[in-house]
């Protein structure tokens, strides 16, 4: 009987730890983080609700830059001479903000672990395109001088009339002409959710993104617009679970 009773309080013991009766169910959440993928990087927000025991919705919000896979970095051999990105035309970004839904495949156990989820979504994409300015070199006049001006990269070989490139011109230039181009995108991938504290979130996210812009957006001269962007990304973020009262 003693030996029994001793037993029987064991189990009673890892039944309780075991059971999630007497655990807080959190209904919202948000979380901060950062994507790389194959064409650029960018940073993400999430906030959301929990629509039930194994379906999560959340609003999303990102902002990434698109490189081409095609530039390539150079620098020309003159004293202060900057890199910059041949053939360039424009700094493409892309604004994003839609709706992801996740949907429980592993739920994790009691002493942690990773608990899988299928996420999905969508939403609306807006391409931010920025002209690439470069310095270039001019003689003045018929002197032994030159100077450097900031000008666009030109596909025409025949209105390239400076001399050669310098480099590329800052970052600010252009930001006045930024031209928009609205789109949709869409989202599938898996969700890992790390750690053993249920309030505090680590969630690292691998899947496949594409955005698609009905006007199309070009990176590089020489290049028709591109129209449809497929991306695979990974991302990792930090965030919280709480209720709100």
């Amino acid at each position: 009987m003693l030996f029994y009773g001793i037993d029987a309080t064991a189990q009673f013991d890892t039944e309780y730890i075991d059971t999630t009766e007497f655990k807080v169910l959190y209904q919202r959440n948000k979380t901060y983080g950062v994507e790389l993928n194959n064409l650029g990087l960018g940073i993400q927000y999430r906030t959301g609700k929990r629509i039930s025991y194994f379906s999560t919705r959340m609003w999303e919000f990102d902002f990434s830059y698109l490189r081409s896979f095609k530039q390539y970095k150079i620098q020309k051999p003159y004293q202060g001479a900057r890199r910059y990105v041949y053939g360039k035309k424009n700094d493409v970004f892309f604004l994003r903000g839609g709706i992801i839904k996740k949907q429980l495949l592993n739920r994790k156990p009691y002493w942690g672990g990773v608990e899988v989820r299928f996420m999905y979504g969508g939403g609306i994409s807006l391409g931010l395109a920025k002209p690439y300015y470069l310095y270039v070199i001019y003689q003045v006049g018929n002197t032994q001088t030159y100077e450097t001006v900031t000008k666009i990269y030109n596909e025409d070989p025949a209105q390239r009339d400076w001399l050669d490139e310098f480099g590329r011109a800052p970052f600010s230039k252009g930001l006045g002409e930024i031209s928009l181009h609205p789109g949709v995108y869409g989202k599938i991938g898996l969700s890992f959710e790390f750690g053993t504290d249920p309030t505090k979130m680590k969630v690292v996210e691998v899947g496949l993104l594409v955005d698609a812009l009905p006007y199309g957006v070009s990176v590089m001269a020489y290049n028709p617009n591109s129209i449809v962007f497929p991306q695979l990304f990974l991302s990792f973020s930090l965030g919280k679970r709480f209720n709100k009262y």
